[in-house]
């Protein structure tokens, strides 16, 4: 039987803070009055014993087509332990559920290319073109500088500087602990942003010219943070040999919890399971099975294109899910399975976000 731990219950937590206020308007308020909220909940949230506090951001990013309707996307935040100053947590955000770009260009884009590495590896790992895209979101946007600071609000903790800038700033002071954290997209983006930061810890320097994050600095020299990830939801990210080296990098300092019914974690290496997982009792529709049918047509030419296939990231560990009843038709129960039996596993509370 799947029974949590107090680290799985802190991280679960902070992973799902992230969605605090992401209905909000988007303007250059907006921000501030997350930080407000999540400022609020922390104090309230069982697991979290009143002992965290942010000492980073929220950063967030919004990007839409039409900049009269301007969604949220990505939030990320950094907090320390009160009792414990030498460790911190970065938590992501996942995908804003009815943010259309977000859902294209951060989860479907399924296309494999190579991982950015200090060395040649072999294999080359693969990492598929949305966790990409929104790790480079992550990595690029900063909170809000103390001059584009609304005058009613106080500058946000980090204002001004990226997640490498402020993670960089902390190795100055010794041995310090630093997790990752994130459910659905946010489970993609942290074991890449965990695996970001370990592979260029130490005298190595990651080419000046790559996409992701041009003119990344020797950020720990001296090796003195312990990174780590705990991930919920998440689906695969790259081929079997981004796994590979995710476990050469990162070793046991990974955890990827899942529950065994919910679709996400399915993506994209069990697709084909999708219609039975909530059999007898809920079925897809014929629409929902062309769909898939489609989906899994893409899935396989990238395979095909790359010359590999996805494989999930080392560390699973998965908790039993059980069908609820009571949801009116599949994808009612999918949306249960991939949020409300987490918020139910990890005792978070029902956050009104």
């Amino acid at each position: 039987m799947f029974t949590p731990t107090q680290r799985e219950l802190t991280f679960a937590s902070m992973a799902f803070l992230t969605y605090q206020g992401e209905k909000i308007p988007v303007d250059n308020t907006t921000v501030f009055k997350i930080v407000q909220l999540i400022n609020d909940k922390l104090p309230t949230v069982p697991s979290l014993n009143n002992d965290w506090r942010i000492v980073w951001g929220p950063a967030l990013y919004s990007a839409n087509n039409n900049p009269r309707k301007k969604k949220q996307a990505n939030l990320t935040f950094v907090v320390q332990s009160i009792s414990k100053p030498t460790q911190y947590i970065v938590a992501t955000r996942g995908t804003v559920g009815d943010n259309l770009w977000e859902w294209i260009t951060e989860d479907f884009e399924v296309a494999l290319h190579p991982w950015i590495t200090p060395q040649a590896v072999n294999p080359q790992p693969l990492i598929n073109q949305a966790t990409t895209n929104a790790l480079k979101i992550v990595l690029n946007t900063a909170p809000p500088s103390p001059e584009q600071t609304p005058a009613a609000y106080k500058p946000l903790a980090g204002a001004g500087l990226t997640l490498v800038d402020f993670l960089a700033s902390l190795t100055r002071y010794g041995n310090i602990q630093i997790g990752f954290t994130g459910h659905s997209l946010g489970a993609a983006i942290s074991p890449a942003l965990a695996l970001w930061f370990k592979q260029s810890q130490g005298n190595v320097c990651l080419p000046h010219d790559n996409e992701i994050y041009p003119n990344m600095p020797r950020w720990d020299i001296g090796k003195v943070a312990q990174i780590s990830c705990v991930s919920f939801a998440g689906l695969t990210i790259g081929d079997k040999g981004l796994t590979a080296y995710f476990k050469q990098q990162l070793g046991d300092n990974y955890d990827r919890i899942y529950n065994t019914l919910d679709i996400v974690p399915h993506a994209y290496t069990e697709l084909s399971q999708y219609p039975s997982l909530y059999s007898p009792t809920y079925k897809m529709t014929l629409l929902e099975e062309v769909a898939l049918e489609a989906f899994k047509l893409r899935v396989h030419e990238a395979q095909k294109k790359a010359k590999t296939v996805y494989e999930a990231l080392p560390n699973s560990n998965p908790f039993i899910g059980t069908v609820n009843p009571s949801c009116k038709d599949y994808l009612a129960e999918a949306g249960y399975q991939h949020v409300t039996a987490y918020l139910n596993m990890f005792e978070v509370p029902m956050l009104a976000w």
